[in-house]
């Protein structure tokens, strides 16, 4: 089981948290604003329909990220305003049985599990349903929901002055993050390989000039940037550290700006290489934790695309898995 350790106190700790949370709920803020119109600009140009599940996941992710840090403002004002007649800060803040804390915590759930639930979309377009690939994935998202909702009930029964190191949240607590984890970061390394595979099979893209290299990188870079956090998160609540909490707190609106930002690079051209291109394309559709495929004439994507700039007639038929479906 693992103890309370360290210097930082609780108090000390949601101020940070509370600071570092605000910071990166206004840039979510500002990347949900800009992805959304980039994605409604997309299909009024094209004369198409929104992408429904990229924009569903995009509100739904900034609605809980809302939520969260909502939730959060509210504990710190109970402690620190008005804890006088409950034991002062520490004791609020250090209870995990409040309908508020519930509320934070099946926030943080919900996010992780959207985020999750798009990775493995993605991923079963990439690989065209493969159930050898897709299925182990499925199975460890499903757990994942089983021991999310597992958690929330541990959270609800806890005793008031219980800790959240204690044992009978921990197994709920590591388990979550742990399967959390293996589901990005196994999806992201099926994805970025299925990407490499194709192109080290298509000869006739590194001859015309054109590489994935840069589909690869970001793909990396946004499955990565979530996993990290995961890691660290993980070290510092096995290790008994209240600053576990700055990490969790942050992990919420991490999601979803990740989720955002690949959508806005994707449109100024960052993750591009020859936007001129007139030839038609199979485009790699991806987001914080995953890729697809569509087939399209505009270099812009309404998926948070990145244009790989391969001719579909230099596409083996085995390759073609790669393709998303409308």
């Amino acid at each position: 089981m693992a103890q309370q350790n360290g210097s930082l106190g609780i108090d000390t700790v949601t101020l940070a948290s509370i600071f570092v949370e605000s910071v990166l709920y206004g840039l979510f803020i500002a990347l949900f604003i800009s992805s959304t119109v980039i994605l409604l600009e997309k299909a009024r140009k094209s004369k198409s329909a929104v992408n429904k599940p990229l924009l569903t996941a995009s509100i739904t992710m900034f609605i809980l990220a809302t939520i969260h840090v909502g939730a959060d403002l509210r504990r710190l004002l109970d402690a620190f305003v008005d804890s006088s007649t409950h034991g002062g800060p520490n004791a609020i803040l250090g209870t995990v049985s409040t309908p508020i804390y519930i509320l934070k915590s099946t926030a943080y759930g919900v996010q992780t599990l959207v985020g999750d639930a798009f990775i493995l979309y993605r991923l079963n377009l990439v690989w065209n349903g493969d159930k050898r690939i897709v299925s182990p994935i499925l199975i460890c998202f499903i757990a994942s929901i089983g021991v999310g909702i597992g958690a929330i009930q541990a959270f609800s029964k806890a005793a008031p002055d219980a800790p959240v190191f204690v044992a009978s949240l921990q197994k709920w607590i590591v388990s979550f993050f742990s399967l959390s984890l293996f589901t990005n970061f196994s999806s992201t390394v099926l994805i970025a390989f299925r990407i490499w595979w194709t192109h080290r099979k298509t000869k006739n893209v590194e001859k015309s000039g054109q590489s994935v290299l840069p589909a690869m990188v970001l793909i990396i870079e946004s499955g990565s940037i979530y996993s990290a956090c995961l890691v660290i998160l993980l070290s510092l609540y096995l290790s008994g550290s209240f600053a576990q909490y700055i990490l969790l707190d942050a992990v919420t609106q991490v999601i979803g700006v990740v989720f955002s930002l690949v959508i806005v690079r994707v449109a100024l051209g960052i993750s591009s290489e020859s936007r001129n291109t007139r030839t038609k394309m199979t485009t790699l559709a991806f987001n914080v934790s995953g890729v697809g495929g569509n087939t399209i004439d505009d270099p812009a994507s309404e998926n948070a695309l990145y244009d790989l700039q391969i001719s579909r007639e230099v596409i083996r038929k085995e390759e073609s898995q790669v393709e998303q479906y409308a």
